[in-house]
């Protein structure tokens, strides 16, 4: 799926775990099934370009698994039938005029392409859109132009159609099954992140930050296939009340354990000493945790809610320093907090898994939105289409190959699959070799020699097979392209002249791409990690300006949270090349990614709160306006290109300074009677929460003087 591909953690379907062999291998068998019937039922009928359904069913699987639900199915035909009218509406409009003809529908194609790319649930309708769009035109050809669309957008359809069948049939994928499964996943990741939490490890902060690393990324994985998903899934969406209950649950874990874990958990505060029945509520909340992970594996086992009641030990915090109040603060509502959670949590596992209890819908999750409109790779892609669209014309038009304008729309739809992510030329040559080199003896030895349907069959079901098994994703495509290559129809004179025409025309496919996804626009990691930290940075000044300014009258928090563009810029530091790039290693630019990630989970949880703090008028009146705004001036600097020193990171301890003198105003006595205990208690957790974004911040700014900037802006040749 290109960019949305990368920016969603893939595709939303596939985002759990890498595919286990035996799962491989029944994805192979189905969508080689579905490929084979594609071609060959039309080709009983007497149906004209069953070609046509095969490369949907190819280009469809390129994007993702599928699941069971058959409305993912009437979707993807819903698209085909709009990209039929638009490309039909555009030739009647334009019977005689084929450069407004072309000028219209590249301008339409580049529009479904950023909404391709924009869209976060299921964006092969869009793509099939865009498809139709184009195959519908027959190279400017008037006779019969209405009936060629017309055979073409059945075609498509019939493909979709087909592949819906085969896929919900066969071995289908549940969605609710991997909804579940990734619940468990996210279940797990918390449970151990509550058990660092109050039994903190000795490794150190690494350790720490390694599995907050995998339980954001986790709960991410989770999200985005609960977003994409719950439009379609039946299953979901007979329980999505207590979905929502669980996605919202989630959050609130987020928002607790998140800070309190970046907090340096071996500062050495013994708990027990400040709250009464500490150690009894940590061991009800672990076993709840366990409990709760084999209610998600189907065990019906009983479980134990009852809270525990946690109480401050009379005066023992009177002489403590003001970090160890604001840590004991914080521990009590982390375990308060917890323990509301985990019963609500209860109740909707209660009535979903088990249909039993009476469950009644509380607040909805967060607000994700179903399109990132202000995303630059998007645009950059849009714009990518449109060049590339016209090159790939002007070679129709000057060199007229033997695919005709099938090489334009190729040409064109391809780039959705190849632009910004990691499809190297490289890899593009190599792949579109390997299927030649398949097809072309069994052009010259084997399709000769068929002379019953079930070879056919056979020959076509082992080449898929081959292709969907060894290649995973969007490179799986690029192989097929070589049974494409055959044009395999009923009646078939074989000329090797015309197949060497097709496969030079597909190697000129093949440099076009090479070139638009270089130009103007490089899609190389070094080049765009850079941007995106950039860019990140930014987005993180922005957003912690609006969590920190209470004077905001703000209705509710920006739906779009940068979960986006934190994929890419998580997705994009794998790919740099540390054998051209040797002083930027994997680990050094991981570290980076990783504290990243920590920060963007840790200024999300400061938005999301930002509504309850600033009804705190001690918050608001300690961080007034007049207050310097430390953590909004260290992201900006962060911002900057290159690994030089920032003055903001040397006036840290001059700016604290000024925020201890205003902490110990709170000791004395009149000031403590100003305020109520929960005000207090308050206060002390945003400061929590604020020591440990600027230890995010700390380790951003680290690992970002590890590497070498200079470098990755260097020429690999």
């Amino acid at each position: 799926m290109a960019a949305a591909e990368t920016a969603r953690g893939s595709s939303a379907e596939t985002a759990a775990v890498a595919a286990p062999v035996h799962t491989r291998a029944k994805h192979a068998i189905k969508t080689a099934l579905s490929l084979t019937l594609a071609y060959l039922l039309p080709m009983s009928m007497g149906w004209s370009q069953p070609e046509t359904a095969a490369i949907t069913v190819m280009l469809i699987t390129a994007t993702g698994l599928t699941s069971d639900s058959l409305q993912k199915g009437v979707m993807r035909v819903m698209g085909t039938v709009a990209g039929a009218i638009i490309g039909l509406t555009l030739i009647a409009v334009f019977p005689q005029e084929r450069m407004s003809y072309l000028l219209a529908a590249s301008i339409t194609v580049s529009l479904l392409a950023y909404l391709y790319n924009a869209y976060q649930g299921d964006s092969t309708l869009f793509m099939l859109t865009a498809v139709v769009t184009l195959m519908v035109f027959n190279g400017g050809d008037a006779e019969g132009a209405f009936q060629y669309g017309v055979d073409r957008a059945f075609m498509t359809a019939f493909g979709v159609i087909v592949y819906t069948v085969v896929a919900s049939t066969l071995w289908p994928v549940r969605a609710v099954d991997n909804t579940r499964q990734l619940a468990t996943v996210v279940a797990g990741a918390y449970s151990r992140a509550f058990k660092l939490l109050v039994h903190p490890v000795s490794e150190g902060p690494e350790n720490t930050d390694e599995q907050l690393a995998a339980l954001l990324a986790s709960e991410a994985a989770f999200q985005a296939h609960f977003t994409s998903i719950k439009r379609y899934a039946d299953n979901v969406g007979a329980y999505l009340d207590e979905w929502h209950c669980v996605v919202r649950c989630y959050e609130e874990l987020q928002s607790v354990l998140l800070p309190a874990l970046q907090q340096d958990t071996r500062r050495g505060v013994n708990f027990e000493n400040y709250l009464e029945n500490y150690s009894l509520a940590v061991a009800q909340i672990e076993s709840t945790f366990d409990q709760l992970e084999a209610r998600w594996r189907g065990q019906d086992i009983p479980l134990t809610t009852q809270p525990v009641a946690l109480q401050y030990r009379a005066n023992s915090l009177r002489e403590a320093p003001h970090l160890t109040i604001a840590a004991v603060a914080t521990r009590a509502e982390v375990l308060r907090k917890v323990q509301s959670i985990l019963m609500d949590l209860t109740c909707a596992l209660e009535r979903m898994l088990f249909d039993r209890g009476n469950f009644i819908a509380g607040s909805k999750p967060r607000a994700r939105p179903a399109f990132i409109w202000r995303d630059l790779e998007n645009v950059k892609t849009a714009a990518r289409m449109f060049l590339t669209f016209w090159l790939a014309t002007a070679i129709w038009i000057t060199v007229n190959p033997p695919l005709g304008f099938t090489f334009v729309a190729l040409s064109s739809v391809l780039v959705l699959l190849v632009s910004y992510t990691p499809v190297t030329p490289k890899l593009l040559i190599i792949l579109f070799t390997l299927g030649f080199t398949f097809a072309l003896p069994a052009y010259i030895f084997l399709l000769p020699n068929m002379t019953h349907w079930l070879e056919l069959a056979t020959f076509m079901f082992a080449y898929a097979f081959l292709g969907f098994y060894v290649f995973q994703g969007p490179v799986s495509l690029f192989f097929m392209l070589g049974l494409f290559a055959l044009g395999i129809q009923n009646t078939m004179s074989y000329h090797f002249d015309v197949i060497l025409l097709v496969v030079l025309s597909l190697y000129m496919l093949c440099a076009l791409l090479i070139i638009t996804t270089h130009f103007p626009f490089s899609s190389k990691p070094e080049k765009l990690y850079p941007s995106l930290c950039r860019r990140f940075f930014k987005r993180c000044a922005r957003s912690l300006d609006i969590a920190t300014d209470f004077r905001r009258n703000r209705a509710g928090l920006p739906r779009d949270d940068g979960s986006t563009q934190l994929a890419k810029l998580l997705a994009w530091g794998e790919k740099i090349d540390s054998q051209y790039f040797s002083a930027n290693t994997p680990q050094k630019v991981r570290r980076l990614s990783q504290a990243c990630e920590l920060l963007h989970g840790q200024i999300d949880v400061m938005l999301m709160r930002r509504k309850e703090f600033a009804n705190n008028q001690l918050i608001v009146a300690t961080y007034s306006a007049n207050s310097p705004k430390l953590l909004v001036d260290l992201c900006d600097n962060l911002a900057v290109a290159g690994n030089e020193d920032s003055p903001a990171f040397n006036r840290i301890e001059t700016t604290l300074m000024g925020v201890r003198e205003r902490l110990d105003l709170l000791r004395q006595e009149q000031e403590l009677q100003k305020y109520q205990p929960q005000e207090l208690a308050q206060f002390f957790i945003y400061l929590n929460l604020q020591q440990s974004i600027l230890s995010s911040i700390r380790s951003c700014y680290n690992a970002k003087q590890a590497l070498n900037w200079q470098q990755l802006g260097e020429t690999r040749f």
